[in-house]
């Protein structure tokens, strides 16, 4: 545990652009890294349009971590998973933490719309706090038990 998260800090200290391709199951991310990407984007959205559902927390936790698990388990690139809102209040994000940095993750990204969230090119979408959103972020980092998990964030 912890390898693809320095291999995905080492990417980030080094110069220049790091390629990530999103994916939605484990073929499209080892495909990905055939092709030469440094990793892979474990993307909400994809996995979501893969199950025909809208990228609207229809899908459960427990469905992308296991689309995220199969991408680790395919490549031997870094996994960043993308974890919406962390799936509800600071419980959620504390356990969607523990769950992803055990299934070999590189890091998760969280976002600061309100849960339940909307896809992102929704109108009508509405942001938390400032500080909510950096209590849950704190929450994230506190979750995790190794510091070369990444924890990023995103704004909509």
């Amino acid at each position: 545990m912890g390898n693809q998260a320095r291999k995905l800090r080492k990417l980030f200290a080094a110069p220049g652009v790091i390629r990530l391709i999103g994916a939605h199951n484990a073929l499209g991310a080892a495909l990905g890294e055939r092709c030469g990407f440094e990793g892979i984007w474990s993307s909400g959205f994809e996995i979501s349009t893969s199950h025909a559902v809208p990228d609207a927390r229809i899908l459960t936790m427990s469905d992308f971590l296991a689309a995220g698990q199969a991408m680790v388990d395919a490549v031997s690139v870094p996994v960043v998973t993308d974890c919406d809102t962390g799936y509800g209040g600071l419980l959620n994000v504390r356990h969607a933490v523990r769950g992803y940095e055990r299934a070999g993750a590189a890091a998760i990204q969280l976002e600061d719309q309100e849960f339940p969230k909307k896809c992102g090119h929704t109108p009508g979408r509405r942001v938390v706090s400032a500080d909510d959103m950096v209590r849950k972020i704190a929450v994230a980092a506190e979750a995790r038990t190794s510091p070369d998990f990444l924890i990023i964030a995103r704004t909509d």
